[in-house]
């Protein structure tokens, strides 16, 4: 198969990997893209993983919360420049969206229903006002996701940074509520927004990204295994054995990487977000993190096409 140029420029956006390395790995893999990042990681030529992919969207993301701080909502609404994402009209149709959602108890299930409900400010669909918008500046604008989340015992505390282009939403579940429950939250925020997790503990990651990253590591232990054994003839050494001690190891970086409970804490590395929860019982009780959502503008959604 002919590897092109612009199979090169994806490969090379999506793993930071060098150019030559990345026409390697696309003929090893005969053009396709996620075997061949998986072949460079193997070879250890993309040091980390790079889950947000790149941002080539343009918009707002923004959220809403309720006074009382039972429920939040995050929204991204997507335009084709900067020039009109900054523009006052644009944020407040996104805000409009944002509290529709916050306000009405009935949740649509997805983008579809959503763009049919009624825009309290203006009496139409809100497909109509997106519509309309686009009209009037000229550029596609889509509403691309959101998410509403409704705290059972808790609060609902939404962060936004880097005026719009990234936001998260965190339901946490708390014994008292009060300024160290909001507190607690907003520090959860800023290191959710920070650290981009996975999943909120090592049972939630989806299990075909955890068998994903076993087959990495176990085509890559099995090279530094037989490297091992090798370089040390005389000691009977167990290739098996060897290979098993490697994945687990590689499999807790994993998890201390993308699972939000084993992830360093932002504000002190040297303790976990768990151990953080814990040391808040205290104040606000037992601390769990209920939902987390985290929304990077632009960034690229597991089967979701992309434009390259």
């Amino acid at each position: 198969m002919a590897i092109t140029s612009q199979m090169v420029k994806i490969l090379r956006d999506k793993t930071n990997a060098g150019m030559m390395d990345c026409k390697k790995a696309l003929a090893e893999c005969e053009g396709d893209i996620e075997r061949a990042i998986d072949w460079l990681r193997q070879k250890g030529l993309v040091s980390a993983r790079k889950r947000a992919g790149r941002a080539t969207k343009e918009g707002l993301v923004l959220a809403a919360e309720s006074p009382d701080g039972q429920r939040g909502a995050l929204v991204e609404l997507n335009t084709e420049t900067d020039f009109v994402a900054k523009m006052d009209s644009f944020r407040e149709l996104t805000l409009n969206l944002a509290n529709y959602l916050v306000n009405e108890p009935n949740t649509p299930k997805d983008v579809a229903e959503l763009l049919t409900r009624q825009c309290p400010k203006c009496g139409q669909a809100f497909g109509e006002v997106i519509s309309a918008t686009a009209g009037t500046t000229g550029e596609n604008t889509k509403l691309r996701r959101f998410v509403v989340f409704t705290a059972q015992t808790g609060l609902v505390h939404a962060y936004i940074h880097m005026n719009g282009r990234l936001g998260v939403l965190v339901n946490l579940k708390v014994a008292k509520t009060g300024p160290a429950a909001l507190e607690l939250a907003h520090n959860l925020a800023l290191h959710i927004a920070a650290a981009n997790p996975l999943a909120i503990d090592t049972q939630s990651v989806p299990s075909a990204v955890l068998e994903r990253e076993k087959a990495v590591y176990q085509a890559k232990a099995e090279e530094e295994a037989e490297a091992k054994i090798q370089k040390n003839p005389g000691k009977p050494l167990d290739k098996a054995t060897l290979v098993g001690k490697i994945v687990e190891g590689q499999i807790k970086k994993f998890y201390a990487e993308a699972v939000l409970l084993e992830q360093p804490f932002v504000k002190e590395p040297a303790k976990t977000v768990a151990q953080i929860l814990k040391a808040a019982t205290g104040e606000v009780g037992q601390a769990e993190v209920a939902q987390f959502a985290r929304f990077q503008l632009g960034e690229e959604l597991e089967g979701e096409k992309t434009e390259d």
